[in-house]
């Protein structure tokens, strides 16, 4: 395992109550004996919980992920949110010492699909990234800095993404890419802060599949999303 890495769980807790026992429990297999941050709305019973506050909102999830990374002692952070399901390599990866590192292996499934269907997009989300702690904090701060009550909702986006930090006006820094054998799972749905998932209006990319290896078929895991 990368040396020193903590996963800093994000939840509002709007996700079932069946789903969000299910993911803890994988979350817990995969992060082995990593530490782990929860922010949360309610107070949870597991890892080191912080509960949040502040207004609901994109803004509002990197504000909680840099509570966190403070909150963490280790070298490393790791996201995980509530919606997403990991492998334990993922949290096994360690990035260089300068860059935000994004696991590109990451299929969706749509939730209110009749018949779904796993697709993977070639884009970077925040809920795969694993990254150096001061690293985090020196550019969530300067953000917050410049945005005192939250950056603009349509300029919000990942750490390292440069047209992002461009029209926010703050510092460019390094992001990159892996991939685990394993894949990421991220199910769209109706209760998170993504407006086209909200209105299932979300388009799908094109590569697709029904069964992955080792999270099987996609209909078994939204039926776990009840």
């Amino acid at each position: 395992m990368a040396s020193g890495i903590t996963i800093i769980m994000l939840t509002a807790n709007k996700v079932p109550k069946k789903w969000a026992e299910f993911h803890k429990q994988k979350l817990l297999e995969a992060a082995g004996s990593a530490p782990i941050i929860t922010i949360s709305r309610e107070p949870l019973d597991w890892g080191i919980n912080l509960l949040q506050t502040e207004d609901y909102g994109i803004s509002n999830i990197y504000f909680q992920l840099l509570k966190g990374a403070k909150a963490a002692a280790t070298d490393y952070i790791a996201v995980a949110e509530d919606d997403t399901l990991y492998p334990k390599e993922h949290f096994e990866y360690c990035p260089p010492p300068d860059a935000f590192a994004y696991n590109m292996n990451k299929f969706g499934v749509f939730r209110w699909s009749k018949h779904p269907t796993y697709f993977w997009k070639n884009r970077i989300k925040n809920s795969t990234l694993v990254a150096p702690r001061k690293l985090t904090i020196e550019a969530l701060e300067e953000r917050f800095a410049k945005h005192p009550n939250g950056t603009p909702g349509g300029l919000t986006g990942e750490l390292g993404r440069n047209n992002i930090e461009d029209k926010l006006g703050v510092t460019r820094r390094k992001s990159i890419w892996f991939s685990t054998e394993v894949s990421i799972i991220a199910i769209d749905h109706e209760f998170g802060i993504d407006r086209l998932a909200r209105t299932h209006r979300k388009g799908m990319g094109i590569l697709r599949a029904y069964d992955i290896p080792y999270w099987g078929k996609a209909e078994d895991i939204v039926k776990r999303f009840e």
